[in-house]
Parts: C-alpha cells; structure tokens; sequence
C-alpha cells in the first residue's frame, strides 16, 4: 500500500546555484545524495521545513531535456503489488518496478489521469528528519497540480493511492474548484477549472507558509531574490495573503500567511 506523499522531483541545470538556492535562503537541509552512473546524474533529497523535493542534476543533459518540477513521487511498501494493482485499474505505466538508479531501493512510474509523471519508490530507510526550523519558512504547506478532469485526479489519488480530503475550497470569481488531499504532514492541491489549462506546467507550484508574507518577501529581495510582479497580492480564496518567488530553474514558489490547512 502507498504510505506517503513523499515529495516533487526537480530537474536543474546548476547543481551548485540550486543547492544554494534552497539551503541559505529557504534553510533546506541535504537528507540524501547520490548518484546515477548510467546517465551521471546527481540525485539531492532536500528537506524544507518537514517537506521533501528531489533536485536531479545531469552532468550532459540531453537537448530537450526539461527543466524544473517533472514527477510527485509517494513511497510505498510493497511496490510490484501496487504498481499492478494501479496499472490493472488501467492507469498508463511507464516503467516497471526496478532497483533505484542511484542503487538505494527500488521504484516506477505510471501517469495520472491528467498526465502527472507518478514515481513510487520503496526503500529500506528513512530520508526525513524531524522538522527544520527557519526563522521564516513555518512549514512546508503543499505542492500543486493542474486537475483539468478532476473527478479522474480524485478516484486516483483519493480511490487508489488512499489519500484523505482535508478541505475543498470554491473561488466564485474565477470558478476555481480547489481541492486538498493529504497523508499526514503532506498535502496536494488540486485545481480545477471549467475550461481546461493546456498552457504551462502541470506542476503548479509548492508552497510554504509564512508568518507574513509582505516580511518573507522582504526579506528575501534583501537576499536578491525577488518577488514575482503582481505579488504580493490577496489569496484567491479570501484566507490570508500570497507571494511568489522562484528558484534557479524557474520554478515557481508560494508563500501564503494563512493558518495551517488542517487548522482551516
């Protein structure tokens, strides 16, 4: 069975620049690091506050390499059984369980029905530390995707990887369908529209929460990172404020100052 959502996987084009990035001005700390011979990628488990991404660095990527949030990865405890049972329930699989590139444990991929790259991954030990305490970063809020058919994201992540409703959200103004699926600590967002997204990523964003956003955005662009133009600005469902900052690749970053989701 799936027992965790356990992080987004980012491809980047600087390993030193990102490393940077994300340990002196978001306080992440390195949990794991290894390396893929086969295709000489290096693999970099960083934990933020008490969430996860993985940073995929290849030393020759390829010419349409993509860069930025390519994969939500969840571990699970028996993985040929589950990666079975998703692909039987006619879920598209894209590679069948196998050891870990990097040799430390084993994993797969299959799509969901909005065309997400989903990585299981089965391991013998544990990557998490207790929470990182920053003076800025609270916690680790959620990571986002775009559900242009939600009722498929829904049956999926809620009837087949076991995930949990922990608020659903209507913005009127926009007709803006949010949904939060959660296993413990980490969160999914769901969006949906009436008239389908087809322009940009499908992996919206991450997002962490924040005293005060006008004071993290601050104190950020102190650090010479910026605030993205128009942020920061009201959230759209009425609860706080947001502000958006990326990373070296582009990646797109929320910061919100409302209460904690599951206090919502």
């Amino acid at each position: 069975m799936l027992t965790e959502f356990n992080h987004y996987g980012i491809v980047i084009r600087d390993l030193k620049a990102s490393l940077a990035f994300y340990q002196d001005i978001l306080g992440a700390k390195i949990v794991f690091e290894g390396f893929i011979p086969s295709s000489r990628t290096d693999v970099v488990y960083l934990q933020i506050a008490g969430g996860l991404i993985e940073l995929l660095h290849r030393a020759e990527p390829a010419p349409d390499e993509v860069f930025g949030v390519t994969h939500i990865a969840f571990l699970s405890d028996d993985l040929d059984a589950d990666y079975a049972r998703l692909v039987a329930a006619g879920h598209d699989g894209l590679v069948a369980p196998k050891v870990a590139g990097t040799g430390h444990g084993r994993l797969a991929f299959l799509r969901d029905p909005n065309g997400a790259r989903v990585e299981l991954i089965q391991r013998d030990g544990q990557m998490r530390v207790d929470p990182i305490e920053h003076p800025i970063v609270k916690s680790f809020d959620h990571y986002s995707l775009t559900a242009n058919d939600l009722d498929g994201a829904l049956d999926f992540y809620q009837g087949r990887l076991g995930m949990k409703t922990l608020k659903l959200m209507e913005v009127p103004a926009t007709q803006l369908s949010i949904v939060y699926l959660h296993y413990g600590y980490d969160v999914l967002e769901l969006l949906h529209r009436p008239t389908p997204s087809t322009a940009g990523s499908i992996y919206g964003h991450f997002a962490l929460r924040v005293d005060s956003v006008d004071d993290a955005l601050a104190a950020f662009a102190a650090q010479a990172v910026p605030a993205e133009p128009g942020t920061p600005k009201p959230a759209g469902t009425g609860i706080g404020r947001i502000g958006i900052i990326r990373d070296p690749d582009g990646v797109k970053i929320e910061l919100v100052d409302r209460p904690d989701l599951r206090d919502l």
